[in-house]
């Protein structure tokens, strides 16, 4: 037992915490705590267990911090998942009110008071993209060979990849592609690059009627919305 008080004793005094010494020794911090209450440390030992103190208590820091993170994500994953459940499959009228919205907040309007009256939805969300291609065919009765698309790039390196990747989305073969729009800003270009990697896509048909006839829907949604 002396022994153990000896070692105790050189290893508090090298700044040694209780619970390092613990580990070391086997003995427990009730009896280290009475061996080794009068102990003077050095200025040295006490700013290793200050040091010690102060890691410890970011490492918890962090620990819960991480943990409350985990929490955070599987809480807003379940809150997803329970809402995503309760959208059912769309029907066509459902369709078109989607895609009249859509257009409403992406889509070109400004043909109204203008001579350029063209039906231009643009935006770089694949997803999206396919509802509106849903509404023009199935919706607006649009014919394949009306449909124009034109891609805008801040790379011109990922023009075929691009192409190839929004033909498979819209499903327009590449004749009806217009010429690759490169866009020159290097100051977000490469943050652009990482947002939107296959650029933008705007889907055009140019038919005044149909122009007019999105327009008007849009008012109609305007006027009887309770608003």
């Amino acid at each position: 037992m002396r022994q153990d008080k000896n070692k105790a004793l050189n290893l508090r005094k090298q700044g040694k915490s209780y619970s390092e010494i613990e580990k070391v020794l086997g003995v427990p911090k009730s009896t280290l705590s009475f061996w080794l209450k009068d102990i003077p440390l050095s200025a040295r030992a006490k700013q290793r267990l200050k040091q010690r103190v102060f890691d410890t208590s970011i490492k918890a820091l962090i620990n819960r911090n991480k943990r409350q993170t985990i929490i955070a994500k599987e809480k807003s994953d379940k809150i997803i998942e329970d809402s995503a459940k309760t959208i059912r499959e769309i029907n066509k009228k459902e369709l078109k009110i989607l895609g009249i919205s859509l257009y409403w907040a992406e889509g070109y309007k400004q043909g109204v008071s203008k001579k350029w009256k063209c039906v231009d939805f643009s935006n770089s969300d694949p997803v999206m993209i396919k509802i509106m291609m849903r509404f023009f065919r199935e919706i607006c009765e649009v014919k394949e060979g009306q449909f124009k698309i034109q891609l805008m790039l801040h790379n011109n390196d990922l023009k075929n990849k691009s192409l190839r990747f929004w033909q498979k989305i819209t499903g327009i073969p590449v004749t009806q592609f217009m010429k690759v729009s490169i866009i020159n800003s290097s100051s977000s270009k490469q943050k652009r690059e990482k947002r939107i990697p296959y650029g933008t896509i705007h889907i055009r048909i140019y038919n005044t009627d149909l122009f007019h006839k999105i327009i008007g829907w849009i008012e109609g949604l305007k006027l009887n919305t309770g608003v």
